[in-house]
């Protein structure tokens, strides 16, 4: 897998998609071979709904800190452009705009590897939309890597290669 790619991981529940990705992250460790990274992790970044950080912290403190570590700057309309009101503890937003949230941070990297796991669960259809837009927009852009877990096929196809993953095995 090289930049200018988009693959779509899929599979049913259970079938080792959302492991893959934390491997990919290195959140795991594979059990068999090894994964080398050439990548800084400044341009990681994975999206997952089940990591999910504490929730009495702020939709700003989030972004700020998103902000320090992947060395990205968001302008004021951040906020307003994907509908989120900084001041707004994570536990009292619903689920679909915490992952509009992380996937809008995800997006906010100039150039890396995005892993994304589910990308458009929780999300309505303009948000849904609106995802799958700026994904096409930088697939074949070779200073991304996109790799997206999904048991969607419509999602799927949204990307240029895909590997799908069975729940017994093979693949």
């Amino acid at each position: 897998m090289e930049g200018g790619e988009s693959w779509a991981l899929i599979g049913p529940n259970g079938s080792g998609k959302s492991s893959l990705l934390s491997v990919l992250a290195g959140f795991l460790t594979p059990t068999i071979g090894r994964i080398e990274r050439y990548v800084q992790p400044q341009r990681l970044a994975w999206q997952s709904p089940h990591v999910q950080p504490p929730p009495e912290l702020r939709v700003g403190d989030i972004v700020r800190d998103w902000s320090r570590q992947k060395e990205v700057s968001f302008s004021s309309s951040f906020y307003e452009q994907w509908a989120l009101p900084p001041e707004r503890p994570l536990f009292q937003l619903s689920a679909g705009m915490r992952q509009r949230l992380f996937i809008a941070l995800s997006l906010s990297l100039p150039e890396g590897i995005l892993l994304l796991d589910e990308p458009s669960a929780f999300l309505d259809e303009s948000y849904r939309d609106r995802i799958h837009t700026e994904l096409i927009r930088r697939q074949g852009n070779p200073s991304f890597l996109i790799i997206c877990a999904t048991n969607d096929p419509s999602e799927a196809s949204l990307f240029q290669k895909s590997l799908y993953l069975s729940s017994d095995g093979t693949n």
